[in-house]
């Protein structure tokens, strides 16, 4: 054989085991189906077998106790009718009497266990509860009195009635029922009855706030448009602006009191009315009744009425009941402001040792500056409760400012030289020495425009300041310690205080007209050992 055939033998072997092994695999295949049928038909045959006996008697049973009875029944029905038909009923039922009784046997226990049963569902579903009787009818069931005296409280807020035999009609009177559960009634259900049986109530719409009813008007969108109108009185047109009433608010619609029902414009003012409430208010240190009754915004009338033994001066700690008007309806309103507001500038000092201690000069003028602001205003009924900053940007910064101050202290004992005690002014009016027949102990130093000119000290001391109606008027007097003392009269105002250590030259005053004067004009004296001498003869 050549290596050609010997290839394609092995491959024609090849072939056959593969085909052998997808027979063996087909066949198994085939074994395990069979198996599993002739298993299933085995059991299936088992248990027809085991079920036939009982098939066989529940067969026999039906056609025996039930089909044959039925159809004999039937029969014999249809030979009454037909009987019936041709000689009559009487003669038909004297014919069949024991059907008919045995009919009689059959029905009455059905009839017997129907009505049983039917007691028994009535008992298991229904329950014992007060029959509740208004005025001769009956309004309803419930489950004990709190539920009638919850609905008389609710009823109470939906109607105001003029007679006071509306709610003495209410009275009720109870009686035990067996009904169902479900017939039972809640508050509200037995309310709207109540209601509902009252003559003078109408379909209308109530306005609740908080829960409370604070009118009635029988139209929906007259409501509506009123309270839109109220909150539009607090808007600003601000965007972003958030105009809202506070609490709750609702309107209910049901039946309502003919005197609890209000026209348009009524309502309009019911809801804009304010209420009063009473208040405690603990009294503090420095109260006064007016001054309570001042922050309070009561009369002091009405605020001893409503605390007869109230003083004028309470002790601390005594409380006082006081009165506040509060809106019915309150709006809040939050908005976005933006403001400028003020920098103040600040201040600052510069020493200079070479300057007494009185001696203050401005270098250096401060000036505001300014920042814009914005803050969340919250109002309630257009009264500011709260502003919350949510940001701040410095348009113009302030400048600081700058002032110098001496830090040089005055000696308190003088130099025993003086300095001209109004600089700039020479003139000297009126000498030392006899004048209009008294002794003039000083001279008169005046000008034209004189008056508010700067005084300083003619040496340096201590000084005293002192004020008289007539004579000197405000003047000053500086001991020098040295046995000198000057006097500076007829002053208009002082920059020092008594006791006040001054140095030569400090400014101590202005020239004035108090005191006994004939015009503007500073009287200056030098005293020695406290005699007076004449001042130009130190000059």
């Amino acid at each position: 054989m050549t290596n050609i055939e010997i290839i394609r033998k092995i491959k024609e072997n090849g072939k056959k085991k593969k085909r052998n092994i997808f027979q063996r695999f087909y066949r198994m295949l085939c074994w395990i189906g069979l198996k599993i049928q002739f298993g299933t038909y085995n059991k299936r045959r088992r248990i027809r077998k085991f079920f036939s006996p009982v098939g066989g008697r529940i067969s026999s049973f039906l056609s025996g106790r039930i089909a044959q009875p039925v159809g004999g029944a039937f029969r014999e029905l249809r030979d009454i009718v037909s009987e019936s038909r041709s000689g009559g009923f009487g003669q038909a039922f004297g014919r069949h009497k024991g059907f008919f009784g045995g009919v009689v046997n059959v029905v009455l226990p059905l009839i017997c266990i129907g009505v049983l049963a039917g007691v028994a569902y009535t008992v298991l579903t229904s329950s014992h509860a007060l029959e509740v009787t208004c005025n001769g009818k009956v309004l309803g069931y419930i489950e004990d009195e709190s539920v009638y005296n919850d609905a008389v409280q609710l009823l109470s807020q939906r109607t105001v009635n003029t007679s006071s035999d509306y709610m003495d009609s209410l009275s009720p009177s109870y009686s035990m029922a067996s009904v169902s559960s479900s017939m039972n009634m809640s508050s509200e259900t037995l309310c709207e009855a109540l209601l509902a049986d009252s003559s003078s109530v109408e379909n209308a719409y109530g306005l609740y706030i908080n829960g409370e009813l604070c009118a009635a008007a029988k139209s929906y969108g007259d409501i509506q448009f009123i309270m839109e109108t109220f909150l539009d009185q607090y808007k600003t047109g601000t965007p972003g602006e958030q105009v809202t009433f506070m609490g709750t608010t609702d309107i209910v619609s049901g039946l309502y009191s003919t005197d609890r029902i209000v026209s348009s414009d009524k309502f309009a003012k019911t809801i804009s009315k304010k209420r009063t409430e009473t208040q405690i208010y603990t009294v503090m240190e420095g109260d006064t009744a007016q001054s309570i009754a001042n922050v309070a915004n009561m009369s002091y009338g009405r605020l001893m009425k409503l605390n007869e033994n109230l003083d004028d001066n309470p002790e601390p700690g005594t409380s006082v009941l006081l009165e506040k008007e509060l809106p019915v309806l309150k709006v809040q309103t939050i908005r976005t402001v933006t403001v400028k507001e003020t920098i103040k500038f600040t201040k600052t000092t510069k020493k200079n040792n070479q300057k007494y201690t009185s001696y203050k000069k401005c270098i250096q003028k401060g000036v505001n500056g300014e920042r814009e602001v914005v803050k969340l205003v919250t109002e309630i009924n257009g009264v500011q409760v709260s502003s919350e900053v949510i940001s701040s940007t410095v348009t113009k910064e302030p400048v600081e400012a700058v002032y110098e101050v001496g830090t040089k202290k005055a000696s308190g004992v003088g130099s025993g030289k003086f300095t001209w005690p109004v600089p700039g002014v020479r003139t000297i009016s009126s000498p030392f020495g006899p004048r209009w027949g008294r002794f003039h102990s000083g001279i008169d130093i005046s000008t034209s425009g004189i008056y508010g000119r700067t005084v300083v000290a003619a040496d340096s001391g201590t000084a005293t300041v002192k004020r008289s109606a007539g004579g000197y008027g405000l003047h000053i007097i500086i001991s020098h310690g040295n046995g000198y003392s000057t006097c500076y009269a007829h002053l208009s105002a002082v920059s020092i205080s008594s006791g006040a250590t001054v140095a030569k030259g400090q400014a101590i005053g202005r020239v004035g007209n108090s005191g006994r004067s004939t015009g503007p004009h500073l009287h200056f004296e030098i005293r020695k050992n406290n005699s007076a001498t004449n001042p130009m003869r130190y000059f």
